[in-house]
């Protein structure tokens, strides 16, 4: 089978399917200086699809809050808008990533949970960093691979020749692909947020959390710390085996970057961190399954 062009990947993510627009409005608000909670409330009570995610989400242990939220205003309220941000963004990639990826031998649901532990590490990991908005590093880390929506498509001809390249290159499998096919699904997820006008920290996280270190060098230090809290808890998922795939051996840590953001790359300190992730799984079940597609 003929490899596909690049032409032929953007060509693909044009045909994305849109996202809710309800959901895109509230994100899109969010960023505006002059939004208040009374107009992210109407928005979100006009959709009683996503206000009854937004509920169940609030609800669930894994939010823990000390009484039950019963109406939108409530939510809004006590969420706060960075909180309510990364809870859009949740019912965003729930809505995209809840598809079998074949290409990459992803079940129906793999991706999904894949991302949605990554996300859950990564703000445990900002936390204890002490970064000033874990919320952000959650959203990163949760949208971090979904080129591989459009690019499982192509990638699944070409599959063993990649997997081969990282055994006998031992290249990592982001590489293996860039090598066979010319692209990898970093470059790819990168084009599909800037078809859906994310901010250009998620496109940057999307594009470059396989390895922090080639960054450009004008990106800010803010932005660097992001995308290697992500890179880190995106490792940490493949090595747990939440939903990661064939492929979820295939990445090698970059050790510089995590240096360089004051993370200690041997092995006692991940050891120990792994520990403490492996401990968050309850809260990852009960995250996935406030976002069932069954009313509560």
């Amino acid at each position: 089978m003929a490899k596909p062009t690049l032409e032929d990947i953007i060509k693909r993510v044009q045909k994305l399917p849109e996202l809710p627009a309800a959901a895109l409005k509230i994100r899109s608000l969010l960023d505006e200086e002059d939004t208040n909670a009374e107009m992210l409330a109407e928005i979100i009570r006009m959709d009683p699809s996503l206000t009854s995610q937004i509920l169940r989400l609030c609800n669930s242990a894994a939010y823990g809050f000390a009484r039950r939220i019963s109406t939108v205003k409530d939510a809004v309220a006590i969420l706060g808008f960075s909180t309510l941000s990364s809870m859009i963004y949740t019912i965003i990639a729930k809505f995209s990533l809840d598809k079998p990826v074949d290409g990459y031998c992803l079940k129906e649901g793999d991706l999904w949970l894949n991302s949605l532990t990554c996300a859950v590490y990564a703000k445990h990991i900002a936390k204890k960093l002490n970064y000033r908005n874990p919320e952000l590093v959650y959203t990163a880390a949760l949208l971090r691979d979904i080129g591989m929506l459009v690019l499982g498509e192509f990638v699944g001809p070409h599959y063993h020749e990649i997997e081969r390249l990282t055994i006998k290159e031992r290249v990592d499998f982001v590489q293996a692909e860039w090598k066979v096919l010319g692209f990898n699904h970093c470059m790819v997820g990168a084009r599909v947020a800037e078809k859906w006008n994310l901010p250009p920290v998620l496109v940057d996280s999307i594009k470059y959390h396989h390895k922090p270190s080639t960054l450009p060098n004008k990106t800010d230090a803010e932005e660097f710390k992001i995308i290697t809290y992500v890179h880190l808890a995106d490792m940490m998922s493949r090595m747990i085996g939440y939903g990661s795939g064939n492929d979820g051996l295939m990445y090698s840590l970059d050790a510089p970057a995590l240096i360089k953001v004051g993370i200690e790359p041997k092995s006692a300190y991940l050891e120990t961190l792994m520990s403490e992730l492996m401990g968050l799984g309850p809260t990852i079940r009960d995250l996935a399954d406030s976002m069932s597609l069954k009313e509560a």
